[in-house]
């Protein structure tokens, strides 16, 4: 049964604006009773100023016994889809209340919104002092309700009554949009989390793209200082800033308040990868990156071979600098406005999209940045990055909050990574506990030497990796800080060249003990498949930790 919410109230209680938020934010089809008069007075050569409206209503509620509204809003809603709301804007009279609550086609919902007189009259002065054109009416003449026997039942009668003097408009939207059930209940949970277990360059950015297809929504933090390379149908690809697999995948994509945003190389980006703006959401809050950003880094490439893209000094000036005017944020950047809006509310305001994807039951990853062990919090300090890049750290920046969580799945690789030592001098971008060469690691797999170390280099600077054997105490440290339901192994042919030929777990797990390989992987991984669009509210099973 079609829903259709009522609006009641004397002018300028905020019937109007009311409405419009139902319908911009929650797909609302709006019936407004000074268009449909206006329309009316039109097809029947009437003048449309609002005294006369005024009259054409009275008249038609006479002839009509009160039901035009009634068949105005039938008239339009066969011309709807069977499943999308009305609201109308709004019922003057008891007696057309009446008419839709005993209509059997709908299934009413009546908000009543009311003020004090004063409140009201202020109002009403403060906006014709913007309508000059109607200045001469009093509060009393544009008023639509003249029978206060009317207000006095639309009171008694209310679903929902509302006492806007004590709120804006954002505030009576909540609180309608609570009663008619918009919002959804904290239990739904249908967001799967990928985050690095190391020290970055696990391979994220494949298994994103990988899974992309299976989700409705793609989300990204972090900023341009980490780089997902990823091989897809369409070629390779190295993704910034953009959620890995959009070029290749349908979701609509979300950039969350926490990005750090480089705002050309961005641009270039959604070019490569051909995102238009009806995919694209990006939050009014991500802060932008300035060019000084980039020289301030300097002395951070130098000491510990940072990416110096800038991220970390914008994140500083968005700490230091909180004043009017002092920063950039997403929302002050015209070439970005096709993807964040231009005024409040945002259609870039992420958490806005994201509680319609929980309204909806929609399925949502979010795709972290570098790796536990990067963490500025806890990782090996100062060797480490500018942001938390565990879960929580993750979920904050996404604004996620941790019991819309449904997987985690934390990526490791059999020999974690470093970028190379800055060049020249003795400083180090932060210590493996057992470091060798990828020749050595490509030897002890069976794999080219040659091979491998041209290949592995990183996707940011293009400097090359330093490699060592897996690190269990850094593993189990990642394990307790993320929590993953999942563990996604990467590079296993660094195990055992024949790897490359397993398309199953199982395959791995055989291979393996034909071939003796060091490291027991199938002690701590249990693989399980799962499907993003399943259930939101299965739980992963305690054997899976």
């Amino acid at each position: 049964m079609r829903q259709v919410v009522l609006i009641s109230g004397h002018i300028c209680t905020g019937k109007s604006e009311l409405a419009l938020r139902l319908t911009r934010e929650f797909g609302y089809h709006l019936v407004s009773t000074s268009g449909v008069l206006r329309n009316i007075a039109e097809q029947r050569s009437r003048q449309t100023d609002r005294l006369a409206l005024q009259a054409l209503g009275d008249e038609l509620d006479s002839d009509t016994n009160h039901r035009w509204l009634l068949l105005e809003v039938i008239e339009e809603a066969s011309r709807l889809e069977f499943d999308r709301p009305i609201v109308v804007d709004n019922v003057r009279t008891w007696d057309q209340l009446q008419l839709f609550r005993t209509h059997h086609g709908f299934r009413v919902i009546h908000a009543h919104l009311w003020a004090p007189k004063r409140v009201l009259e202020q109002r009403y002065q403060k906006k014709n002092a913007e309508r000059p054109d109607e200045a001469d009416q009093s509060y009393t003449d544009a008023d639509l309700i003249k029978n206060e026997n009317d207000i006095s039942a639309f009171k008694r009668d209310a679903d929902v009554r509302i006492n806007t003097a004590r709120t804006d408009s954002a505030d009576t939207l909540v609180r309608v949009a609570a009663r008619l059930g918009l919002y959804s209940g904290p239990d739904v949970r249908c967001v799967d989390v990928i985050v690095g277990g190391m020290y970055g360059s696990e391979g994220k950015g494949h298994i994103a793209a990988y899974l992309a297809n299976e989700y409705d929504i793609l989300v990204r933090v972090g900023g341009p200082n980490a780089g997902h390379t990823v091989s897809s149908p369409s070629g390779v690809y190295t993704y910034h800033q953009l959620p890995s697999g959009a070029r290749d995948a349908k979701a609509k994509l979300l950039l969350g308040p926490g990005m750090t945003i480089f705002v050309p190389a961005l641009l270039t980006e959604i070019a490569d990868c051909g995102v238009t703006p009806e995919r694209l959401y990006i939050d009014p809050q991500a802060m932008i990156i300035e060019d000084d950003d980039f020289s301030q880094e300097e002395e951070l490439k130098k000491n510990i071979a940072s990416t110096g893209r800038g991220s970390g000094a914008a994140a500083a000036r968005r700490i230091l600098l909180r004043k009017p005017g002092a920063i950039r944020l997403a929302r002050d950047v015209p070439e970005l406005k096709p993807y964040v809006g231009d005024a409040a509310p945002y259609r870039g305001s992420i958490v806005r999209h994201l509680e319609r994807a929980y309204r909806d039951g929609q399925s949502i990853l979010l795709e972290g940045t570098q790796g536990s062990g990067l963490s500025i919090f806890h990782g090996q300090y100062p060797y480490v990055t500018s942001r938390d890049t565990n879960v929580a750290g993750c979920l904050a920046e996404a604004g996620i909050s941790p019991s819309r969580v449904r997987r985690i799945l934390m990526v490791i690789r059999p020999t974690p990574i470093r970028v190379g030592n800055p060049d020249g001098g003795k400083e180090t971008s932060g210590s493996l506990k057992h470091e060798v060469t990828f020749a050595e690691v490509a030897l002890h797999a069976g794999l080219d030497p040659d091979e491998i170390t041209k290949l592995e280099i990183t996707s940011t600077t293009k400097r090359p990796r330093r490699v060592g054997w897996f690190e269990w105490d850094q593993f189990r440290d990642a394990c307790v800080l993320n929590a993953p339901t999942d563990i996604v192994l990467t590079f296993a042919d660094y195990l055992h060249a024949a790897n490359r030929d397993a398309r199953r777990f199982d395959r791995h797990n055989q291979v393996h003990r034909r071939t003796g390989a060091s490291l027991p992987i199938s002690s701590i991984i249990n693989k399980h498949a799962f499907s993003a669009r399943g259930r939101t509210e299965d739980r992963p099973s305690q054997r899976n930790r």
